[in-house]
C-alpha cells in the first residue's frame, strides 16, 4: 500500500484502521510499514489539534485535553506535580496559569507552551465586567 500525507478525516480513519489491523498481525514483519503509518497518523493529528486549539483559550484547551484523554483532574495533578486544588482554581477561572505549570502541561501533553499562555480573563474580572456593563446599561 502506498501512503501518503494524510489530508482529510477518512484517509486518517483508514490509515487508523490499517495500522490496528497491523499491530494485530506480526508486529516484528510489517515494523517499517506500521512506523510510518505512526508518524502520518501523528502528524494529522498534531496539524488538527494545531487549528482546533487555536480558538480555544488555555483553560477551554485543558478541559478539552482532559476530556478527550479520558484524564481526571486529580491523575493529571499527580503527574505533573501540582495540586489538585490549583487545577481546580485554573479551570474554574479563579487563577491564571503559570510558566512553570505551561511548562508541565506542555511537557505532559506534548504541545507547544505557546497553546497555554494565551490570555484569558479570571472570573473576578468576568464577574467585573458584567457588573460595569449592568451599570452603564442601567444608567441610559
Amino acid at each position: 500500500m502506498k501512503y501518503k500525507i494524510v489530508k482529510s478525516l477518512s484517509q486518517y480513519t483508514e490509515y487508523c484502521d490499517r495500522h490496528e489491523e497491523l499491530m494485530l498481525k506480526d508486529e516484528e514483519k510489517h515494523s517499517d510499514e506500521i512506523e510510518l503509518l505512526e508518524l502520518l497518523i501523528e502528524d494529522y493529528d498534531q496539524r488538527v489539534m494545531k487549528e482546533k486549539n487555536a480558538t480555544l483559550n488555555p483553560v477551554e484547551l485543558l478541559r478539552t485535553l482532559l476530556r478527550d484523554s479520558n484524564i481526571t483532574q486529580s491523575e493529571l495533578s499527580k503527574s505533573i506535580n501540582v495540586s489538585r486544588q490549583l487545577i481546580s482554581d485554573v479551570l474554574g477561572y479563579r487563577r491564571n496559569i503559570s510558566k512553570e505549570m505551561m511548562i508541565k502541561l506542555s511537557k505532559y501533553f506534548s504541545m507547544d507552551q505557546e497553546a497555554f499562555s494565551r490570555e484569558y480573563d479570571l472570573k473576578s474580572n468576568r464577574e467585573k465586567l458584567k457588573k460595569s456593563q449592568r451599570a452603564a446599561g442601567g444608567s441610559r
